[in-house]
């Protein structure tokens, strides 16, 4: 996603998902993901507030918000008249890209990660690019309805995911490392 803040010095993540593998002690490998997640947890929630307090300017044209409730509607086998409403209720370009931002964590023999991302699957196909031109703070798209006719819209600030992820960063490895810390105890002590 936008910007991709990486941590490095990430050798004793390594190290450590190496030894648990070797202890076949699948127990403190789920123990370190629900760990490694929690630490995650404040940077996303923050993110998602700041893409949800963006002021993205709307003037004329369609809304792409039909597009938006028909791709959350896309799976469905039955479709209610309640969850029609649900749907274009919360089908907002903001609160989509909200929901659309997930933490996945793995932790392998070889690498360990935690990565914050604004999913791209969760969005209608052709709003995919949406949640890091909304970061960089401006995009262009045709006028709906009207041919040749280029429309721009900003969303100042720019960076909604860039200035979580590099407040909560060096919390997160702080955090990584101490659960890192722990398990090694557990490891050697068990």
């Amino acid at each position: 996603m936008p910007g991709h803040p990486r941590i490095t010095g990430t050798d004793e993540f390594h190290r450590t998902a190496r030894k648990l593998k070797e202890a076949g002690n699948g127990k403190l490998t789920r123990e370190m993901g629900r760990a490694m997640r929690a630490a995650a947890e404040p940077a996303q929630a923050a993110m998602k507030q700041e893409v949800q307090t963006l002021n993205v300017s709307r003037r004329g044209g369609a809304s792409a918000r039909g597009v938006r409730a028909a791709h959350a509607l896309g799976k469905r086998k039955k479709i209610t008249e309640n969850a029609r409403m649900k749907a274009f209720r919360n089908s907002g370009l903001r609160s989509t890209v909200a929901r659309s931002v997930r933490t996945k964590v793995s932790t392998t023999a070889r690498s360990s990660s935690v990565r914050i991302r604004a999913q791209q699957s969760l969005m209608p196909p052709s709003q995919r690019k949406l949640p890091r031109l909304m970061n960089k703070g401006n995009w262009r798209h045709p006028l709906f309805g009207q041919r040749g006719r280029w429309y721009e819209q900003t969303t100042p600030p720019p960076g909604w995911f860039d200035r979580p992820a590099e407040i909560h960063g060096p919390r997160i490895r702080e955090r990584a490392v101490d659960v890192i810390d722990d398990i090694n105890r557990k490891i050697v002590s068990g």
